[in-house]
């Protein structure tokens, strides 16, 4: 099995100005985090040496709660260390990658109070995603400005009130503390960090050398799924929709949401329909092709696993879909985002509209929607 590793680096006097910086991995983290942000710190480093013959910037290690390995969302395997003691480390900057693992690691004592203790003896924390979490839990965004992924929110702020969630933004600083909205987006907190650090020239030059693009930082969040909390008058009605979000890549079906709220699944899918304008299934179908859809623009993992991660059968259960709702295949959506984002061509502008798309209830056997639940 393929692994990956960085050693701790030890200092010495002549490496003092060496930023060291932890990524924090939990089982199932999003490959693409860990080496994006690796990738901006190393090619960084690489410059800082060659217009300073000798030195270095920048120090990486790979960090979980035991350390030892980490199996990715892809089944890499990851070689990690174990968190240092508190108040013996020489960090300056953390970030949390995204992966599934962060639902069980936020609820983790011993990370929670590792956290709370190594924030004053760290320059910047960041988080990604799900990692959002993880720093909720562990109070360092009470009261402050926030974001995460557009199908989370909602749950980060009946979980963690507190914080200043800001639904429409891609990413947040807020004294120190960095979030950023959506899988992938490691790179661009790194960037960040490290234009910063250098200034915006030298990150510009590591982002080119990189073949990256700034389209996320200068453009607004994707297009996401109409908010039926927003439109909807009951509360169970509000709370299904949720419950549809948080388990839309699950195997999940009309009956088990109607169950959630303790309607009959008739009942159910009228009140849905009359409030919201959408068929329950209309709308976990809707989901689920919207998750898709970033994932095929911020991930390079084949169709069928992405089909699998967002809830569907496989991929050619996909491509029937993006070709019937978006008269296009996911390979040409793909290729098309990814030159859009090189300037290569514009944007692909494909929304959904509720009152436009073709959606009938027995469209798709239910059984294909939900992942094969009967």
């Amino acid at each position: 099995m393929e692994q990956m590793s960085f050693k701790l680096p030890t200092l010495t006097d002549s490496t003092r100005s060496i930023k060291h910086i932890g990524i924090i991995v939990f089982e199932g983290v999003v490959l693409a985090d860990v080496i994006g942000a690796a990738d901006v710190f190393g090619v960084g480093d690489k410059l800082i040496s060659s217009v300073f013959a000798g030195q270095s910037g920048y120090a990486i290690s790979l960090l979980s709660l035991n350390g030892g390995v980490i199996r990715s969302s892809t089944c890499v395997q990851i070689m990690t260390l174990p968190l240092p003691p508190h108040d013996n480390h020489n960090f300056d900057t953390l970030l949390i990658a995204s992966g599934t693992g962060n639902f069980d690691a936020y609820r983790d004592p011993g990370l929670i109070g590792w956290l709370q203790d190594v924030r004053n003896n760290v320059r910047r924390i960041g988080a990604v995603c799900t990692g959002v979490f993880v720093m909720a839990a562990a109070g360092l965004l009470d009261n402050r400005r926030a974001t995460t992924h557009w199908a989370l929110q909602d749950k980060l702020i009946r979980e963690f009130p507190q914080i200043k969630i800001e639904r429409d933004a891609t990413s947040t600083e807020d004294d120190g503390i960095y979030t950023a909205s959506d899988v992938g987006m490691a790179t661009d907190l790194a960037l960040t960090f490290l234009e910063n650090d250098l200034g915006s020239s030298v990150a510009k030059r590591v982002a080119e050398s990189l073949m990256l693009s700034q389209r996320r930082r200068e453009h607004p969040a994707a297009v996401r799924p109409a908010r039926v909390t927003e439109v909807s008058k009951s509360t169970k009605i509000q709370q299904a929709s949720r419950w549809f979000i948080e388990h839309m890549a699950e195997p999940v079906s009309i009956l088990d949401a109607a169950n959630f709220v303790s309607m009959s699944e008739r009942n159910f899918q009228r009140q849905f329909k009359r409030e919201t304008g959408w068929t329950p299934h209309e709308f976990l179908l809707h989901l689920r092709l919207e998750a898709v859809r970033q994932q095929l623009t911020e991930t390079d993992l084949p169709v069928d696993k992405i089909a699998r991660r967002c809830g569907f059968l496989n991929g050619e259960h996909v491509s029937k879909l993006f070709r019937k709702h978006l008269l296009i295949s996911p390979c040409e959506y793909r290729r098309n985002e990814r030159a859009a984002q090189n300037h290569l061509a514009p944007d692909l502008d494909i929304k959904i509209n509720p009152a436009m798309h073709t959606f009938k209830p027995n469209s798709e056997p239910e059984s294909a929607l939900a992942g094969g639940r009967q």
